[in-house]
């Protein structure tokens, strides 16, 4: 297969790490039967919710707050940001689980109760326990009890976003963004020509710019009525799909 060589270009781009700690791998089933990887679900551009509970009253508070954060990024990144939830100490099987999750109108991508998903390896347990893990396996947001917040989490989430540019060996060869010339444009370079919608969200998830990739040229975005921000391009085609991060 090909390998193609990717490169990234971003002017005045600049990223903030709440958190040093790195996230620790597993490969467990969920309660549904499907494998997840950690590490390979990173690697494929996710950013991982996970949050432990009891399960219990006050863990629906704190997940609760988890579930509506990833919701938020739901338009903006479509299957990017996962919602995990596993049990404490893999004591509570996944009927009870499910069962309470759902008197909760709790709804995770995955729930868990398996003894390798341990919050021993996060630090000081608790009751619930909310982790985001980003693409380069960091740990962006670590917090426990009834200290979790819903923007909390959310700013987590967006710095796992800043800290990562998500691509696929597909043809996009390069995306250079300039900002610091009066054009003030996107360029994207792609080997061969695929029929793409072009989609610019801003951080509230309003779409705010709509374009196509119609012809086999190197395509110019106009981005100079933007205001000053951080913004998520995507790229769609029937083919594969694109997430870049920028700020303007």
């Amino acid at each position: 297969m090909k390998t193609n060589i990717y490169r990234i270009i971003i002017l005045l781009l600049s990223s903030t790490f709440a958190y040093s700690q790195q996230s620790t791998d597993f490969t467990v089933d969920d309660c549904n039967g499907v494998s997840h990887s950690l590490y390979s679900e990173l690697d494929a551009g996710k950013v991982i919710v996970l949050c432990w509970v009891m399960p219990c009253g006050p863990c629906a508070t704190g997940a609760g707050y988890a579930q509506d954060a990833v919701g938020l990024f739901d338009s903006s990144h479509p299957g990017i940001v996962q919602f995990y939830m596993s049990d404490d100490f893999a004591n509570s099987d996944c009927n009870y689980l499910n069962g309470w999750a759902s008197s909760y109108q709790l709804y995770p991508d995955a729930m868990f109760s398996n003894s390798l998903i341990s919050m021993n390896d996060y630090g000081t347990p608790g009751m619930p326990k909310v982790v985001v893990i980003g693409p380069n396996k960091q740990v962006f947001y670590n917090v426990n009890n009834n200290q979790i917040t819903q923007s909390g989490v959310e700013d987590g989430i967006n710095q796992a976003l800043l800290g990562t540019v998500s691509l696929s060996e597909d043809d996009i060869l390069d995306v250079s963004f300039n900002f610091c010339s009066i054009e003030k444009q996107v360029k994207l370079v792609y080997e061969s020509f695929s029929p793409s919608i072009i989609q610019i969200y801003n951080m509230l998830g309003e779409l705010v710019v709509t374009d196509y990739i119609d012809e086999p040229n190197n395509k110019f975005i106009d981005v100079k009525d933007l205001n000053m921000g951080l913004y998520i391009l995507n790229v769609n085609s029937s083919k594969q799909n694109h997430t870049f991060r920028f700020v303007r």
